[in-house]
């Protein structure tokens, strides 16, 4: 049986890079199979092949990353059903490095065959901040959409998606926030609690969070906060679209003089 363990070097920095740069030294010490991946949010979006790929390569397979719950949403982005990997997780937001280090060795207990590293770096420069959906929890109300003035969401028949992850306006965690679930996760989420993807929630605590919020954010009148921001979202498009015509104009007319 092959094992291997699989490290996301999270680019959002929400351990410190210290601590980071220990893990990986150590699993190069260790000299046993390892995957580093710079950033398994931006990969989920750019890389989907190479992780699925990554993911299925091996029998058994030990996680170093965030929460369980934002890692297997993450993973089910690329299209892996984490209920058929033989997987175990390691949080590097709750366990200190030492309790890292033996879990590893814990892993490999008995394992003689040595392994390499690979390595799988982003080249993109754009910080993977977007809004995954725990559809667990979701119960398709839209809110997010009408909310969200980027075009991020979209509303299908039957159920809210994220189609326009890189037009999430980076740090702002605001739909997750405001949703009635507590059902959006934002992997890099520099807090705890359930909009950071945290596997235990305290749903009367995030419901006294969530009604805060809400009056913070939207108001008394929710729904017409949130007609307003429709109506705010769509002028954005419109002038987005205005603004691309006019670049193709002066392009189209820069290219005829040119002749």
């Amino acid at each position: 049986m092959s094992k291997k363990v699989i490290f996301c070097n999270c680019g959002a920095k929400v351990v410190g890079s210290d601590r980071l740069e220990g893990i990986s030294e150590f699993l190069k010490q260790s000299g046993h199979p390892f995957s580093v991946i710079s950033d398994l949010c931006g990969f989920s979006v750019d890389g989907k092949s190479k992780i699925r790929n990554l993911f299925l390569s091996s029998d058994e397979v030990l996680i170093i990353a965030c929460y369980q719950r934002a890692v297997n949403l993450l993973l089910g982005n690329c299209g892996i059903d984490h209920q058929l990997l033989k997987c175990k997780y390691l949080n590097f937001r709750e366990l200190e490095n030492d309790l890292i280090f033996a879990e590893i060795n814990k892993f490999f207990a008995g394992v003689t065959e040595k392994g390499e590293l690979s390595e799988f770096k982003s080249i993109s420069e754009w910080p993977s901040w977007f809004p995954i959906i725990d559809y667990a929890r979701c119960n398709s109300c839209g809110q997010c959409a009408d909310f969200c003035l980027f075009g991020v969401f979209e509303k299908n028949s039957d159920k809210v998606v994220v189609t326009n992850p890189k037009g999430c306006k980076n740090n702002c965690p605001a739909c997750g926030r405001i949703c009635p679930q507590t059902a959006i996760i934002f992997p890099k989420y520099e807090h705890t609690g359930a909009i950071a993807g945290s596997d235990t929630i305290d749903e009367i605590a995030e419901h006294q969070r969530q009604s805060k919020d809400i009056d913070t954010i939207l108001g008394s009148n929710i729904y017409k906060a949130l007609e307003m921001r429709k109506a705010k979202r769509q002028s954005i498009i419109r002038s987005a679209s205005m603004q691309q015509a006019l670049n193709e104009r002066d392009k189209a007319i820069a290219e005829k003089n040119g002749k």
